[in-house]
């Protein structure tokens, strides 16, 4: 596994780290969750590269090794994490590896910045995992009084407070700098989510015509399948493939959000995954 470091067009630097298959193999570019450090991803991509294909991982802005200075003094906002740090990301891949057919998955948050990306028009193909919507009214039930609560009272109430969300108390994720945070918070207000609040000059959903794979999970908490079925709508231009995964056809209770890329299932839905991302 080697590191690299990335500047992006904002002047920022994101750590990256490269699972390599070889100069000449396909490239999977992961987009991570929100708070979540590429690390996460660790075995899964291990598993891909093995298998042939190399893995790009990295850290946006203000995350895991990303993080170049108290979380506190950082500026960005949630939209550069795709259009400055995914969108740089892509560029580097292209420049290194300029005969690879280049595949981004994007996990959750990951797979709405890819369409604030623009070298993302020139990908071969999606695989979107979990990527929703975050508009709390597409939640059902006290889910969706829980999503509401997060919105308007718990992140706002604490951004305040600490100057960024402590994520690492609460939930064991990463810390989510002030900028990012209040931005998140905006698009999980309003009906159009982030299309209401991002220019139209900068938003690439429409553009992008790679094949795509979409995949929702049941009984997940943080992407009902209305709010995936409601981002893979706005990648109006492109093939899609969309896949509800039901955990008993898996042999397991749950899946849940990022139970996908634990090496439970190494020998089921990780397959699956590769089977998508080497068509």
């Amino acid at each position: 596994m080697e590191t690299v470091e990335i500047i992006t067009a904002n002047g920022n630097t994101i750590t990256a780290k490269i699972y390599s298959a070889g100069s000449n193999s396909p490239v999977l570019i992961i987009a991570s969750a929100t708070g979540v450090k590429q690390g996460f991803y660790k075995n899964f991509s291990n598993f891909i590269s093995v298998n042939g294909i190399t893995v790009v991982t990295f850290d946006y802005a203000g995350i895991g090794f990303s993080l170049k200075q108290p979380i506190k003094l950082q500026t960005n906002n949630a939209s550069d994490w795709g259009r400055n740090d995914l969108e740089s990301v892509i560029k580097y891949v292209k420049e290194n590896y300029q005969t690879s057919k280049i595949t981004i998955l994007g996990h959750s948050i990951g797979g709405q910045l890819i369409g604030l990306a623009k070298s993302s028009l020139q990908v071969q193909k999606l695989i979107l995992v979990a990527a929703q919507s975050g508009y709390w009214k597409l939640w059902k039930g006290n889910d969706r009084i829980k999503i509401w609560l997060n919105w308007y009272i718990l992140f706002p109430t604490l951004n305040n407070i600490f100057g960024y969300i402590p994520s690492k108390r609460i939930s064991g994720m990463e810390n989510l700098p002030k900028n990012v945070a209040k931005q998140w918070i905006g698009w999980g207000k309003k009906p159009n989510y982030l299309f209401d609040e991002v220019l139209e000059q900068d938003l690439y959903f429409k553009y992008i015509s790679a094949k795509t794979v979409a995949i929702s999970i049941e009984n997940d908490f943080y992407a009902p399948k209305e709010a995936v079925d409601w981002l893979t709508e706005k990648y109006q231009n492109t093939d899609v493939k969309r896949l509800h995964l039901k955990p008993n056809e898996y042999n397991t209770k749950d899946i849940g959000h990022f139970g996908i890329f634990r090496s439970t299932f190494e020998n089921n839905l990780w397959k699956l995954l590769f089977d998508e991302i080497e068509k």
